[in-house]
């Protein structure tokens, strides 16, 4: 069933003339403060109505081909107006629509811009990784200011990026973290943070929880406190980063463990 609808959706979507129906959205409305297609879709999701004749026969246009792909997979309408409600959910569907208006419909689908962009906050770091990429320790001179921060956050979020994530070094040693976290989510992005947790007491978690933080990813390297603190470089690593871990799920974030799978800690 799901390959006749794909091609369905291909012939439906991905023809010349659907494109460029599509293409007429990607320009970005300086008075609207979004794209076309942006406007379109919080139109059809009843968010708000047309600012102009043409802003209304755009979305005409464009509400006809959110229905076509809605009866190809037999999607009712108040379903598809709960599940695209979610500002992240609604960015992501935008950025696909956006890649098929651009390129067409491919395999796999090209993309105007990246669904993520992992970003290295900080150079800071409180431990000493034996694997670590980045060098990390001290701040790096050069590293952006915060008002320069969030003019990137703006950048990524008018290039249609869906998810940005936070990494380091160190993200929580930033000073400015949670104002530059706070502008992403302002901005309907999918917020994640890559930490070594051992920063996350019962405080910082819910700090974290409070900013709408949709995914907190820690490491940890080995159900072994000493083999853990050896990799890390640090005494007592284990214990902190398994509290913060434990933090984070008692706020109820959605927490993942990552592993740097090693000779080290293979067996």
């Amino acid at each position: 069933m799901l390959v006749p609808a794909l091609k369905l959706l291909r012939y439906g979507l991905g023809n010349r003339a659907s494109r460029l129906i599509l293409s007429l959205g990607l320009h970005y409305c300086d008075a609207c403060q979004m794209t076309r297609l942006e406007h379109a879709m919080t139109i059809y999701l009843g968010g708000c109505s047309p600012n102009s004749p043409s802003c209304r026969v755009f979305s005409w246009m464009f509400g006809g081909l959110i229905d076509l792909g809605r009866a190809v997979f037999h999607v009712d309408r108040s379903s598809f107006v709960e599940y695209f409600s979610d500002p992240t959910t609604r960015r992501g569907l935008l950025a696909v629509v956006s890649g098929i208006a651009r390129y067409g419909v491919t395999k796999p689908q090209l993309l105007n811009a990246p669904f993520l962009v992992v970003w290295n906050l900080t150079n800071l770091c409180n431990l000493r990784c034996r694997h670590c990429y980045q060098g990390a320790g001290l701040r790096s001179p050069d590293e952006l200011t915060t008002s320069q921060k969030l003019g990137v956050v703006e950048e990524l979020a008018r290039s249609g990026v869906v998810s940005v994530a936070f990494s380091g070094g160190e993200p929580l040693m930033a000073a400015d973290l949670f104002d530059v976290a706070a502008k992403v989510k302002e901005e309907g992005m999918h917020f994640a943070i890559a930490t070594n947790g051992t920063l996350i007491s019962h405080d910082m978690a819910r700090r974290l929880k409070a900013l709408g933080t949709d995914y907190v990813e820690i490491s940890l390297d080995s159900a072994d406190a000493g083999e853990h603190d050896q990799f890390r470089g640090v005494h007592g690593a284990f214990e902190r980063t398994l509290q913060g871990i434990k933090n984070c799920v008692a706020e109820g974030i959605y927490t993942c463990i990552a592993t740097t799978v090693t000779k080290l800690n293979a067996s």
